[in-house]
């Protein structure tokens, strides 16, 4: 596990530049960096060792031919291609999965090795034969990839933002205010734009290629769905094949040369990868954390499976000062919009994992292959909702401002008030709306009127395209189209690979393995979701190894209690952040709008957590970004 990051034209400074990129991502890789620069491209790696630490030292490159590898995350089953390789004549060098893909790439090209791979990653190729520089990314995004480039100019590309600030040609890059409203939807910027001017994002299955100055970009993954086979199997047939292929997928993904653990919060996902795990790996240790407020705490579900399972299980207390930490933590290193509330809990259970081991795996991916997410089971209120008239939602609004609004975890009038955002739009796109931080109607009254001319990009587009990547016109297989491509990457895969990567620990998932997944995406609709139960066949699965009380208890999300935070620690904070007159993102939005938020959400009148903790969070990366720009670090 590492961080690359690379350009071409490289000049006589070159190895200073690819210093200072590489510096600003040693959390990434604290055991060793490596350069490789000629006149053509420079390519740097900070590396986490985790196979054959003592080998595996990057970029490899071979002198005579040219070829030069960067390379971040984890091929699995690498051992059995490099069998492979052996009986082909390769003369590999050293017991790494980066002398695996050096080999594939100069062996049987991009295409061909692609095809072939399952694992997380991003790398970049330089064919020393063509003189080309390939750039890809893996198929679902656990592994990040973000670049630069302009028209016959230099490409420039990182693991991280921060990275390619550190390039004398993005010097100075601010926020992209063409984004905002996408942001503002979703609470990410869904790729290929991430936020930041001049910056993309790489999407996941998506790769590049950079010859003679021209960029082009290609997708290499689809979405494995099919047509479920005629006659539909059994439930139990179908669980059978899932748990084979779940425990293969976990006995890969426990390959290392270094301690491996498991995150566990307590719900199924996590606690079915525990229980493969613990079989497979005695003395299993497992990390938990517990919060102050029974309504936000698993920790006593987490335990239960511990001791079912005979885990090694250490349950970390966290409280208010803990979370405050975590969030100036996180506030400090994320370079680009992002505002899912869960990456404090979970930069705090990667801390607590790391001084005990460097991988662990979890539970990330199995609601977007098995329809896990209440949107589900509630989009079949998604018709009627279609044709209620827009201001019903207004009335709803007004109505919910006699309920209480409550800080409690998923509070009805808070949960009441995200449904008001589908009224009235089409039922495809009604589940993201419903977790907007602020609805596109709304934008208008926020955003002042500049921004809003900055940002005409239609904010439902990115959804539109994903729902369109699915081949069938099922509503459950459409959405989960969109949550696998945008949410589980820009969302869910984002929040761990930064919390994780932040601490220098390796998180992998077994349930984004490509059997997995192609299982998943195959099976018939009803055993994912069977009347109002879901992940049907997952839980099938489950039950054969936890007891029914873990299996059957309802799904609680990885959450925090915002709303009184946002009134409580940080308040100041909060106030300060999005009132102060030089803030770099205060022109783009209308002061009297943000002041009456706060009052409101102060009195308690309303509960405004979602949006208030999206404006801190976009705030607060305008001054990082400034902050970047500023100096070398």
């Amino acid at each position: 596990m590492c961080g690359i990051a690379g350009f071409t034209a490289p000049g006589p400074d070159a190895e200073a530049i690819l210093r200072r990129m590489t510096g600003r991502m040693a959390h990434r890789g604290p055991d060793g960096r490596g350069g490789f620069h000629d006149g053509v491209v420079a390519l740097g790696q900070t590396r986490l060792a985790v196979i054959d630490v003592q080998g595996g030292a990057q970029p490899r490159v071979d002198p005579a031919s040219g070829d030069v590898l960067v390379y971040n995350g984890e091929i699995y089953g690498y051992r059995e291609l490099a069998e492979d390789l052996r009986r082909r004549g390769a003369p590999l060098a050293d017991h790494c999965d980066t002398e695996v893909l050096f080999w594939l790439l100069r062996l049987d090209g991009i295409a061909a090795t692609l095809a072939r791979l399952d694992g997380m990653f991003a790398f970049a190729w330089r064919d020393g034969t063509t003189g080309a520089l390939h750039v890809a990314r893996d198929a679902y995004g656990e592994k990040p990839l973000f670049y630069a480039h302009s028209p016959g100019g230099a490409l420039v590309f990182g693991s991280e933002v921060k990275a390619l600030l550190a390039h004398p040609a993005l010097a100075g890059a601010g926020p992209d205010p063409a984004t905002l409203r996408q942001f503002l939807t979703y609470d990410y910027v869904p790729a290929p734009m991430s936020g930041v001017a001049g910056i993309a994002k790489l999407p996941p299955g998506h790769r590049m290629e950079f010859a003679g100055g021209q960029l082009s970009v290609h997708r290499w993954h689809h979405l494995p769905f099919k047509a479920p086979a005629q006659p539909a199997p059994a439930l139990e047939q179908s669980a059978n094949r899932l748990d084979v292929v779940l425990q293969q997928a976990v006995s890969d993904r426990l390959v290392a040369d270094v301690p491996v653990g498991v995150l566990l919060s307590g719900g199924v996902d996590s606690s079915v990868i525990a229980a493969i795990a613990a079989k497979q790996a005695p003395d299993l240790q497992a990390f938990t954390i517990r919060f102050e407020q029974a309504s936000y705490d698993e920790s006593g579900h987490a335990a239960a499976v511990g001791r079912q399972l005979g885990l090694r299980h250490h349950i970390i207390p966290v409280g208010d000062g803990d979370v405050l930490a975590a969030w100036q933590a996180m506030d400090a290193a994320m370079d680009e919009p992002f505002a899912d509330p869960s990456l404090l809990p979970t930069s705090l259970v990667c801390r607590a994992a790391r001084q005990h081991v460097t991988v662990a795996v979890g539970g990330d991916g199995a609601d977007e292959l098995f329809a896990g997410y209440a949107p589900f089971l509630l989009r079949r209120l998604s018709p009627v909702m279609a044709h209620l008239p827009v201001a019903a939602a207004t009335l709803l609004d007004r109505a919910l401002n006699l309920v209480p609004p409550g800080d409690g975890y998923m509070a009805r009038a808070f949960k009441l008030r995200q449904l008001c955002h589908g009224i009235g739009r089409p039922a495809d796109l009604q589940p993201f709306l419903w977790m907007a931080a602020v609805a596109p109607p709304n934008h208008a009254g926020l955003l002042s009127a500049d921004a809003m001319r900055l940002a005409s990009t239609d904010p439902l587009a990115p959804l539109r395209a994903a729902i369109a990547e699915c081949p069938f016109t099922g509503g459950q297989d459409r959405l989960q189209a969109a949550f696998l491509r945008l949410y589980l990457p820009d969302g869910i895969l984002t929040k761990t690979d930064r919390a994780a990567m932040a601490t220098s620990l390796e998180l992998r998932s077994p349930f984004l393995a490509r059997a997995v997944a192609e299982l998943a995406l195959g099976l018939p609709a009803e055993h994912k979701l069977q009347g109002t139960t879901t992940k049907a066949v997952l839980k099938h699965v489950a039950r054969r190894y936890l007891p029914s009380s873990i299996v059957d208890r309802p799904k609680h999300g990885f959450a925090l209690p915002v709303a009184a935070m946002l009134r409580g620690p940080l308040r100041a904070v909060l106030h300060d952040t999005l009132l102060a007159p030089n803030a770099s993102l205060a022109p783009w939005f209308q002061r009297p709008a943000l002041e009456r938020l706060l009052a409101e959400h102060d009195s308690g009148r309303r509960d405004h957590r979602k949006t208030l903790w999206a404006l801190l969070c976009l705030f607060r990366f305008g001054e990082t970004l400034r902050r970047l720009n500023a100096g070398p670090a």
